[in-house]
């Protein structure tokens, strides 16, 4: 007899699906295979399908100045804007996958992340169709992400503590007790029903939602602004300049002193040589404490050309935006 008597496939997790208590339904359509929106008649006969070009942002985490630094660093609530950054993507995808459903269609989009001045996320995305403002004020209303994390709330293991690599049975222990450290996974399974996530990210409630038509100096506009970031760093978007600006890039870094940045990530465990705040290659950049896991995003599903230049992904930005000219 041959086979294995364990399965290869890791258990996966489940958890429950049922709607936050503190967030209204989205109504849902049934999804059929299409990915254009809706098409328009003028007076004259003339049929057209206008395309949107929508921006949403991030909560206040309190109240800011014209440089974007807090009026008042205290009150300031730092630890959700820390975490609302690293989860920005996962939060878009999200938003992503109920507008499909509240639309009840394939939405072909492309997307940039740009930092405001108080160094918070926001997104500009270019939509293929329309929707009413009222409508996407529902599926943003809607719109959450939980992350299942272990609590980074208490530190068990400081500068002076920290955790030591044991090579035979490739576990982090305890310095002081010799004890074997739970890993990644074993402080996930050790997450019960009855507790709350890590952090709960929604975006804000203002957001900003503009037609736009094939061919218009809107549209040129538009297609520019999404495309420099092709080639541009999210970090070279605001430089501090002023020690206001200075302290606030420090408090930011600060809220994430302890925090993981991924689930590859050891900081949460205070890995032996790691230094606080300082993430394995490939994590979080200080100076955008690492916005999300990218900064630009766009659907697929639909035809595209080889990879071959930024021009050709601006080809596919100009072709989703004003697809929808007038015939």
């Amino acid at each position: 007899m041959r086979g294995n008597v364990l399965s290869a496939r890791p258990v996966r997790r489940h958890r429950s699906t049922r709607r936050r208590q503190d967030t209204p339904d989205l109504p849902r359509r049934k999804v059929t295979p299409r990915t254009i929106g809706k098409t328009y008649t003028s007076a004259d006969g003339k049929t057209f399908r206008p395309s949107m070009f929508i921006t949403l942002t991030c909560p206040s985490y309190g109240r800011v100045s014209a440089d974007g630094t807090p009026a008042d660093p205290g009150t300031y609530d730092y630890t959700k804007a820390a975490r609302d950054a690293l989860h920005f993507a996962a939060l878009f995808d999200r938003f992503i996958q109920n507008l499909r459903r509240f639309l009840g269609h394939d939405i072909q989009y492309f997307a940039a992340v740009e930092p405001q001045r108080r160094l918070a996320p926001h997104i500009h995305i270019a939509i293929r169709g329309t929707l009413s403002r009222t409508e996407l004020r529902q599926v943003l209303a809607a719109t959450y992400h939980q992350v299942w994390w272990p609590l980074v709330d208490q530190v068990k293991h400081d500068d002076g503590n920290q955790p030591v690599w044991h090579e035979p049975s490739g576990n982090y222990l305890d310095s002081a007790t010799g004890e074997i450290l739970p890993s990644w996974d074993d402080a996930l399974d050790a997450i019960g029903d009855h507790d709350q996530p890590l952090h709960v990210g929604r975006f804000g409630q203002r957001f900003d939602a503009q037609g736009v038509l094939a061919g218009s100096r809107d549209a040129n506009r538009c297609i520019g602004y999404l495309t420099k970031y092709l080639t541009k760093h999210v970090a070279d978007c605001h430089q501090a300049q002023t020690d206001a600006q200075l302290a606030h890039v420090e408090r930011l870094a600060g809220a994430l002193r302890y925090e993981p940045c991924s689930p590859t990530c050891a900081n949460w465990l205070r890995s032996a040589g790691r230094l606080p705040g300082r993430a394995p290659a490939g994590g979080r950049c200080r100076h955008s404490y690492r916005f999300s896991r990218k900064a630009r995003m766009v659907s697929g599903g639909w035809y595209r050309p080889a990879w071959t230049a930024a021009g050709v992904v601006a080809a596919r930005a100009r072709s989703l935006m004003v697809m929808s000219a007038w015939t």
